[in-house]
């Protein structure tokens, strides 16, 4: 490894997570650790290929990958760069999940498990997942709350051969990271399609969310697909504008 990438850690071949997500991983920790500040030039593709022993597509991947998060900006020609991080918020067109997003801005998320149950689908969950109707899947619904305040509620429903994965791990506990849990199990999301709308609280989301009723929400409902282009989760979120941010970035194509 040369001088600037010799501090980023090292591919583990053995793992299930896929390489370009590893390396991602490797290049997040410097940023958020200061090796690279706002506005600095990343290795490039040559250099991050030779150092790792990876195909100039699966650094590509990674680029992108870090792209859809925030974390990068691509100049044409010149490389791929240090974003600005301005607006921390929950990033509605990026594929990590709540839990991912704060606990990286160092913030205090707690989550409590309402029910984690092999269910059957309800009709919308087994159309975006693309079973047939009455299909059985795997239920987690959670509140989320952040920095001590109740700030969403969400149901996932995902494909039924997760559900051992996700009872072996901290998820249930309501430690664990989902996005997370399913990379590491070789489920990772490579894209997402999210939709949001302002509802207002009934009295069950006014309850759970410690809101009055009527209060003012968003319901975030979210489709994400694997690396083979199938739908693995789909979920809706109940959030609290007030406590959480939700970032909306758009740039030219």
């Amino acid at each position: 490894m040369n001088e600037t990438t010799q501090g980023l850690g090292s591919i583990d071949r053995t793992s299930e997570v896929p390489y370009y997500l590893q390396l991602a991983r490797l290049l997040e920790q410097s940023i958020d650790a200061g090796s690279y500040g706002p506005g600095d030039r990343l290795p490039g593709e040559t250099e991050l290929c030779t150092d790792y022993g990876l195909a100039r597509s699966t650094v590509r991947e990674t680029l992108r990958h870090l792209l859809d998060q925030g974390r990068i900006k691509l100049v044409p020609r010149r490389g791929a760069f240090v974003a600005e991080r301005i607006d921390p918020g929950w990033r509605l067109q990026g594929t990590q999940g709540f839990f991912e997003v704060e606990v990286d801005q160092h913030h205090s998320v707690e989550t409590r498990v309402l029910e984690a149950t092999r269910c059957v689908l309800p009709d919308a969950a087994a159309a975006a997942l693309e079973l047939p109707p009455a299909s059985a899947g795997f239920k987690l619904a959670r509140v989320r709350s952040l920095d001590g305040k109740l700030a969403l509620y969400s149901i996932n429903y995902l494909l039924p051969e997760v559900e051992a994965v996700l009872r072996a791990s901290e998820v249930i506990t309501g430690v664990g990271s989902l996005n997370r849990t399913l990379q590491s199990a070789g489920y990772a999301t490579v894209r997402a399609r999210r939709t949001v709308e302002a509802v207002a609280a009934d009295e069950v989301l006014a309850t759970l969310l410690g809101v009055q009723t009527g209060h003012p929400l968003l319901l975030v409902t979210s489709v994400s697909w694997d690396r083979d282009n199938k739908p693995l989760d789909f979920y809706t979120s109940w959030l609290r504008n007030d406590i959480v941010k939700v970032t909306v970035e758009a740039q030219a194509a």
